[in-house]
């Protein structure tokens, strides 16, 4: 394996987003809608890391806001919170030292969906997610020999198009997922309901545009309905590659007999694959982009000289 796997602070995204303590949950929320992001480090003004937020944190802040108001302005009101209220306090981070095979134990063993990046002051300098994983593995044209339908959840939480926000959102923040297949008896697949759908819902009751009682709407009014799919069959290149071309955290599984429901994620990818076939295995998928962009590293440094 070349020497990008022991120094792995090429890989990471240099997000320069953070919030402190005292930000509210709410503007938290906006922010991560805006920008596309899932996770926000929670910094002191030194620039070390305090805490991290997720989608999910939120989700389950919502949720029990919910299970006493339901009318749109009482669910913003709630979330005018600080964030340190609701934050994962000092977080497992990617560390000086850490290679890829250290990072790849630390997503797995403790199941985050990110990781911090830490200088040798413990400033952060970005952030890793498991999207960073994933690519790496969508990169190559080579297959993996592994079948989607070893690691794909087929218990699988789903609602009805004409269930209610509200009912989504204690699903999401129970059963601890981040999508809701919404089908129905007879009709099968209508759409694709996630956390990110929740926070365009947000910004949407900020903006006066949900109506009086934003969390009573439909799923089918917010849902997503063109769904990216995968075959059970087809090797986990390919559906390392869909999620990182179509910029999705999972895929709908397509050729389950009768209506069955099934998902594969980000997190199956990585954790899942990494408790079926170990370690090494994990290693080599990720290989191709690995060498190619030493490969770059190695091209670039000769045209400097």
């Amino acid at each position: 394996m070349p020497e990008k796997t022991s120094d792995i602070w090429w890989l990471f995204s240099r997000q320069t987003v953070s919030i402190t303590t005292k930000e509210s949950v709410l503007n938290s929320a906006l922010l991560m809608k805006n920008r596309g992001f899932r996770h926000l480090p929670v910094l002191a003004e030194s620039g070390k890391i305090l805490g991290i937020i997720s989608v999910q944190d939120i989700v389950d802040s919502l949720n029990l806001t919910l299970e006493s108001f339901t009318s749109a302005e009482d669910v913003i009101s709630s979330l005018q919170v600080p964030v340190e209220r609701i934050m994962t306090g000092q977080p497992i981070a990617v560390e000086p030292g850490d290679g890829l095979r250290e990072v790849i134990k630390k997503f797995s063993f403790h199941n985050v969906g990110a990781l911090p990046v830490v200088n040798m002051q413990g400033i952060v300098e970005g952030i890793m997610t498991l999207r960073d994983l994933v690519s790496l593995m969508g990169a190559s044209s080579s297959p993996m020999n592994a079948q989607v339908s070893e690691i794909m959840s087929t218990n699988v939480t789903t609602v009805e198009p004409g269930s209610s926000l509200a009912l989504a959102v204690k699903l999401m923040s129970e059963k601890r997922v981040r999508r809701l297949p919404v089908v129905s008896q007879g009709h099968g697949l209508h759409g694709v309901l996630t956390n990110k759908d929740i926070m365009r819902h947000i910004a949407r009751i900020v903006n006066g545009g949900s109506g009086p009682s934003g969390f009573e709407r439909h799923i089918s009014e917010l849902m997503t309905a063109d769904v990216i799919t995968i075959g059970s069959e087809d090797d986990l290149r390919v559906a390392a590659n869909q999620m990182t071309s179509f910029g999705v955290g999972g895929l709908v599984v397509n050729d389950l007999p009768s209506h069955k429901i099934a998902l594969v994620t980000e997190r199956d990818l990585v954790r899942t694959l990494f408790s079926k076939r170990g370690i090494d295995f994990l290693m080599r998928s990720m290989q191709y982009e690995l060498e190619a962009e030493d490969a770059m590293s190695r091209l670039r440094s000769f045209s400097a000289r």
